[in-house]
């Protein structure tokens, strides 16, 4: 195998990389809070064998290192339901993950568990300003979430603060699941002053359908392509083995 088959095969391995972070972004188009994805490319250069007679210097691999995500808010839907949140500004919600880890999530479709607490679908722990869980009591009657986070009775109790925080460089945390993160070695939350949440709405997933649908369909065309082109030069190099046989034997 030659550096050609090499550098196509290195492409065709980043393509079908491609393949899979768009198909998982369109498997989330309808995910609540939901971030879409996209990879990361570099060239790699390789210095060969001053014997490589295509090559004399150096070859360029495609090299995918990484996933960069898209942090732009989704569109906002009305729901009208008392536990359905929404942050209109950046920052993200803080939840209790396994093992008592924090996890950060911007996906507010929130619900009271059966012991009166505020949790995610998953039931996980929604936290508060004290990083304890929010408890709202089961003859508490019209529920009220504040802009700043504040959940109370209307008239009367309170029951707790949201506690919302931002990162210097959001990209930097690591996916638990689709819609939850947990921060990195070293990397700080910060405590958001300038929160905005809006009760009964939730933030849609930011993926385009339409935009993603057609990436796969560019993407599988390149695969395609790049497959055939293997295939060529593999058909390629068996025929000259095969006239350089005959010229060794005549």
């Amino acid at each position: 195998m030659d550096n050609t088959t090499y550098i196509a095969l290195s492409r065709q391995m980043a393509l079908q990389n491609q393949l899979e972070v768009v198909a998982n972004n369109l498997a989330n188009v309808n995910t609540t809070g939901f971030k879409g994805t996209d990879t990361l490319f570099a060239q790699y250069v390789f210095k060969v064998d001053q014997n490589e007679r295509a090559f004399k210097d150096k070859v360029a691999f495609v090299h995918d290192f990484g996933l960069v995500r898209n942090l732009s808010q989704g569109a906002l839907t009305y729901t009208g339901n008392t536990y359905d949140l929404a942050l209109q500004s950046d920052g993200y919600f803080v939840v209790r993950g396994k093992g008592g880890v924090e996890n950060y999530t911007r996906a507010g479709n929130f619900t009271k568990s059966s012991e009166g607490y505020l949790v995610t679908m998953e039931g996980r722990l929604v936290l508060g300003t004290n990083s304890a869980p929010i408890s709202i009591p089961d003859d508490a009657k019209n529920v009220v979430v504040q802009g700043d986070g504040t959940v109370a009775e209307q008239g009367g109790r309170t029951f707790g603060q949201l506690r919302i925080v931002r990162f210097d460089d959001p990209r930097k945390l690591k996916q638990v699941d689709g819609t939850a993160f947990r921060a990195d070695v070293g990397q700080q939350a910060i405590e958001s002053t300038r929160a905005k949440i809006a009760q009964g709405v939730l933030e849609n997933s930011n993926v385009s359908p339409v935009s993603e649908i057609t990436r796969l369909i560019s993407l599988n065309r390149a695969y395609q392509e790049t497959a055939k082109m293997v295939s060529q030069e593999d058909e390629r190099k068996r025929k000259a083995n095969e006239v350089f046989t005959r010229q060794a034997a005549a």
